[in-house]
């Protein structure tokens, strides 16, 4: 480092401190929300009280996978729980299996929409809230492979006391197909995201399977009155509402669930447009976070390419910087699949990274033209 570097304009330094402060800043990010929900602690070994949980099921065509799945679940290690099946208006036997298994089995209560209400999955929900015994709901899908008998002891056990919801990981099986791949990383993106949010005691919410929580909420809330029209997301346009609320996110194996659901493109692109949706319509109070880690990056990339134009002859001062900073993410994306054993997307998490922001941008637009075609009809 020589004298001649030092002696330059203080405007010349612009494109040093936009580096180095946007790396401090999206330092401070990644070891202070992200790395705190990799520490979080485990769960203890005490045993907590059983709280009753109303298991609700929406379903719609599952007749051949809807009693292997009841039976798993009622061979669970938990006493205090029943289930509830709303049946959305199934042309298959689906609901002549519920009738008979809610016979031989006292845990099981089923309904069904009528013609008139058929598939819709809120009103599908809204009557399962209602006919819920219990205080404690749980929503799940036959889609979900409920192999662990103690999974519902494990979700009881990995709840606060003082939490009103409980959150943990959901993904799809893997299936070994590239568009399988691309929805998995989606749906564990959109994961660590909600998470780094909780740690920041801000409540973010891109899932409702997998998800304990207290039904006062809900109906404390209006239940879907003015979102019944919101047909890309569930219980999170419900639970994004809320300022307050005690959260806990869970990265046990022993919670988590994977879906065997079909991935294909739309599919792909039905995730992203969810997730883009419900960011858009949060409040700034729960954005906060997420606008300061994209600042922190335009920085970086900002300083950088200025620096490569008007300082190439120090580019060994200042271009380890964003590696430092990429180096870091790898650490941290390796020790998130390990907590939630994921395996074998590991590089593709990684990619995912960079090449998000452009996929969004590019939905978003596509959403913004569809809704603007739409005014004029």
């Amino acid at each position: 480092m020589t004298q001649e570097f030092f002696d330059r304009p203080v405007y010349e330094w612009s494109g040093y401190f936009f580096l180095f402060f946007g790396f401090i800043l999206s330092l401070v990010i990644q070891l202070f929300f992200y790395r705190r929900i990799l520490s979080v602690r485990k769960v203890s070994e005490d045993i907590q009280e059983e709280r009753p949980i109303s298991v609700l099921l929406n379903v719609r065509n599952e007749s051949e996978r809807i009693e292997q799945f009841l039976l798993k679940l009622l061979d669970q290690n938990y006493s205090s729980f029943e289930i509830v099946v709303v049946d959305d208006f199934s042309a298959d036997s689906t609901l002549i299996i519920l009738g008979v298994m809610a016979q031989k089995y006292p845990k099981i209560k089923f309904s069904s929409l009528n013609q008139e209400n058929r598939y819709s999955e809120k009103m599908a929900m809204n009557l399962a809230m209602k006919a819920a015994k219990n205080d404690w709901v749980l929503i799940l899908t036959p889609e979900a492979n409920l192999e662990d008998p103690n999974y519902l002891a494990r979700m009881n056990q990995e709840m606060d006391a003082d939490s009103q919801v409980l959150v943990s990981y959901v993904n799809y099986e893997a299936e070994g197909k590239r568009l399988n791949r691309l929805c998995r990383v989606e749906r564990l993106d959109a994961f660590w995201r909600a998470s780094a949010n909780m740690s920041a005691s801000i409540p973010l919410f891109y899932q409702q399977v997998n998800v304990l929580f207290n039904k006062k909420l809900y109906f404390d809330n209006g239940g879907f009155k003015g979102k019944m029209n919101d047909h890309y997301a569930g219980l999170e346009l419900i639970f994004n509402q809320m300022e307050r609320l005690k959260v806990t996110y869970c990265l046990s194996p022993q919670t988590s669930l994977r879906e065997k659901r079909i991935t294909n493109k739309n599919e792909f692109e039905d995730l992203i447009c969810k997730h883009i949706r419900i960011f858009s319509g949060l409040n700034f109070s729960k954005k906060w976070l997420v606008w300061l880690e994209r600042f922190s990056k335009l920085l970086v990339l900002s300083g950088l390419l200025v620096l490569l134009f008007t300082d190439l002859q120090y580019w060994y001062f200042y271009v380890p910087i964003p590696f430092i900073a990429i180096f870091i993410q790898i650490v941290l994306i390796k020790s998130l699949l390990k907590r939630l054993a994921e395996k074998k997307i590991f590089l593709s998490s990684f990619i995912y990274v960079f090449i998000r922001p452009f996929l969004y941008l590019f939905y978003k637009a596509s959403i913004y033209l569809q809704v603007q075609r739409h005014k004029w009809n």
